[in-house]
């Protein structure tokens, strides 16, 4: 039985405060039809929904996806299961991307992992039947043993990437090509396997960390790592004439994005203006607008550093975690990381969350 998905219009987005950009596509909601889900509305969180196999999972479809186009599915594993409340880390960068984000109930590590896949099969399936999802734009995401399913299940599952919180690559499993957004508590006792995997994986995967152990990451870091994801993947599109809209939605997206982050967070907002910069490769009119932006944040305390931090932390990461293998290790500290933490944090002082994620890096697991 087939049920219409009742979809709200998208409201109009406000002006960015420097001027509305010439590259600027229309805002117009989004409808579809689905296949057993009774009602959907964007901008909330629904479900659970049968995607049948005793298969069920909790949907949000962003206000910012757009009239006929199909959108990318971030697909949750959980370690406990998944459930509302888990989605709601994910809403902000649904809405900064586009995205659409499903989380698994039945996703935990008290059972096999091929029935935790199965389950996550079954969901994905459903959602691409059901929902203007886009079948070669599917990412998955997960903490701790849903972080490990992440990597499980993009390599079982036609996938182009996945941004694991606090987990690794389990055994036996081939990482396909893609790009990787792995995070990581300072001190969760996977940082470890999180590096080796990231140094196996190469130049498409980047480590990013929080303070603290093995616990979720904030909510900006996921929003972050979204954004990263869509602009690795949109980087190569903006030739294409079928991504042309979705490429300038996502610039002005993240231009306001910028916007919104300079008054609190002028670091952050840097960081985003060289990856729009230099990653990304903006041109046209919207690298206009972005130039004096970038040029205004350059020149506030700690905005440089920071991004080398990003960077410095990377390499510390690949240089005194990965080589410590595929083992989780709690408690565990060297000399070496010690000394070498304490150098990064005096390199890096008073400079915004590197000093404290230098310092953090130092200690043991937990």
């Amino acid at each position: 039985m087939k049920f219409p998905i009742c979809l709200a219009l998208a409201a109009v987005l406000t002006s960015f405060s420097s001027g509305a950009f010439a590259a600027e596509t229309t805002d117009k909601g989004v409808s579809a039809k689905g296949s057993g889900i009774p009602s959907v509305k964007i901008g909330e969180v629904v479900g659970p929904i049968d995607a049948g196999g005793d298969s069920h999972y909790f949907l949000y479809v962003p206000k910012s996806l757009k009239e006929g186009r199909k959108a990318p599915l971030l697909h949750f594993n959980g370690s406990g299961g998944g459930s509302a409340a888990s989605l709601s880390r994910y809403i902000a960068g649904a809405e900064t991307n586009g995205w659409i984000v499903v989380a698994n109930v039945e996703s935990r590590n008290e059972q096999s992992t091929e029935q935790d896949h199965q389950y996550a099969k079954n969901v994905v399936t459903h959602a691409i039947g059901s929902l203007p999802v886009d079948p070669a734009r599917v990412y998955f995401a997960g903490n701790s043993g849903g972080g490990a399913m992440s990597f499980y299940n993009a390599s079982r599952i036609p996938s182009i990437g996945a941004m694991p919180e606090i987990g690794y690559i389990p055994k036996d499993t081939q990482v396909p090509d893609g790009h990787y957004f792995v995070i990581n508590g300072t001190n969760d006792f996977n940082r470890y396997t999180s590096a080796n995997a990231v140094a196996s994986i190469g130049g498409k995967a980047i480590q990013r960390f929080f303070v603290g152990g093995h616990d979720d990451a904030p909510d900006w870091l996921c929003a972050e790592g979204m954004a990263w994801l869509n602009g690795k993947y949109l980087a190569g599109k903006k030739q294409d004439k079928n991504h042309t809209a979705e490429c300038l939605d996502y610039e002005i997206s993240m231009l306001r994005w910028i916007d919104s982050l300079e008054k609190d967070a002028p670091h952050r907002a840097y960081y985003w203006c060289l990856f729009l910069r230099d990653d990304y490769g903006i041109s046209g009119s919207n690298a206009e607008a972005l130039s004096p932006i970038t040029a205004r944040l350059a020149l506030k305390p700690g905005c440089a550093a920071y991004v080398k931090g990003i960077a410095a932390i990377s390499g510390f990461s690949g240089t005194y975690y990965a080589p410590l293998g595929r083992n989780s290790r709690t408690k565990h500290i060297t000399p070496e990381i010690e000394s070498a933490a304490k150098k990064l944090e005096g390199e890096y002082s008073g400079v915004p969350m590197i000093e404290e994620l230098a310092r953090a890096l130092g200690k043991p697991t937990v």
